[in-house]
């Protein structure tokens, strides 16, 4: 198909080529498992905090990364580590799946999972925490958005942003609830 433009004709691979130059591309942002456990429970001390993140990647401001278990994770985090009826936590995270298109669920590859054991001996970092790196790094993500202040560090030294929008006196209930 052509298109006239100024009385000229200009071939389609051109038309298209200017259309996928015109393209936002989106930022790709890792979400952990604290992030997604605490956008599904309306009442976590720091819902308030970590919803306009989560809900802005919905919306398509970025594309949300949440790696392809932690939806199972963050089920067993609801029930077994905050006590949560599991009926309610299933229909939680059933929800939020089935209403969100824009999270993308990556698994880990093989050599992601050899990288994050890698990043774990060479940051001297918990091999768990590393695998977050090695996804971002194999989904080529910009940042990590979680609670843990670990990453603070942990970021930079791969390039990656590291965002945690809970400010650092509700973090400090998180933990005293975590104790008990």
């Amino acid at each position: 198909m052509e298109a006239a433009v100024n009385g000229a004709e200009k071939p389609s691979w051109t038309l298209e080529r200017q259309h996928l130059a015109n393209e936002t591309v989106l930022e790709k942002i890792v979400l952990d498992l604290n992030i997604l456990a605490i956008y599904l429970v309306s009442g976590h001390p720091g819902f308030e905090s970590v919803s306009p993140v989560v809900e802005a990647g919905l919306r398509g401001t970025y594309i949300p990364l949440i790696l392809d278990f932690l939806p199972m994770r963050a089920y067993w985090i609801l029930t077994k580590r905050w006590g949560l009826p599991e009926k309610e936590s299933a229909a939680s995270i059933e929800h939020f799946l089935k209403t969100y298109d824009m999270p993308k669920y990556p698994s880990l590859r093989r050599e992601t999972i050899l990288n994050g054991f890698r990043l774990a001996e060479d940051l001297k970092h918990d091999v768990f925490d590393c695998m977050y790196l090695a996804v971002a790094l194999q989904e080529k993500a910009s940042c990590i958005v979680t609670t843990d202040t670990d990453f603070e560090k942990l970021c930079p030294r791969l390039g990656l942003k590291y965002f945690n929008p809970v400010p650092r006196d509700i973090l400090r209930q998180f933990k005293e609830q975590n104790r008990a």
